[in-house]
């Protein structure tokens, strides 16, 4: 009978005392970003007359803001949605319903997320553009400053299609995160 409480005692300190990876479990985030039409400039030195120039596709840059709710369910998955608003002309006011999967790099206790993802939304607003989607990718990092706040950074190559024309964007992004895993 000692040797069963020996083994049980051996079993219980090689499954108990190892440390758990980190996940950020459920978590919510509200983001800013700003973009720059990289394709805009080669369009424009490339237009040669006025009627060229006003047939162009609308704008040099692109804000706007996200609200997200996302899971990781995996160390290295994680899979959000949520609305984004992105200005980029007067009449271009655009909302879209998005899905943004995340691949989490680097090892899995450290609690600085470094993640590539991939960003998929289309339009759902009406707006001059009738037919709007992008799809991009981009490389970020989520660091945890407390048990249910952290903020995130993003750097973005993004292309917003409206009505058949792509835009390509580069640009960044800041965000807050509210974390539902408290043990972090």
């Amino acid at each position: 009978m000692r040797k069963f409480y020996l083994l049980l005692l051996f079993l219980s300190t090689l499954a108990f005392s190892q440390e758990k990876p980190a996940k950020l479990g459920i978590f919510g985030t509200l983001e800013a970003n700003v973009g720059f039409d990289l394709a805009d400039i080669i369009r424009t030195n490339m237009a040669q007359s006025d009627y060229e120039k006003s047939q162009l596709p609308p704008g040099k840059f692109n804000y706007g803001f996200t609200s997200q709710i996302g899971f990781q369910p995996f160390n290295w998955f994680a899979l959000s949605g949520g609305i984004r608003y992105s200005y980029i002309d007067p009449n271009y006011h655009l909302v879209y319903a998005m899905v943004q999967p995340n691949f989490f790099l680097g090892d899995p206790k450290d609690q600085d997320f470094l993640y590539i993802y991939g960003n998929f939304g289309t339009k759902i607003n009406q707006t001059a553009a009738k037919d709007a989607g992008f799809a991009g990718l981009g490389i970020g990092k989520i660091e945890p400053l407390n048990k249910h706040f952290g903020h995130k950074f993003q750097l973005y190559l993004e292309d917003q299609v409206l009505d058949g024309e792509g835009n390509f964007f580069i640009g960044l992004s800041y965000g807050v995160v509210f974390l539902g895993n408290k043990n972090l």
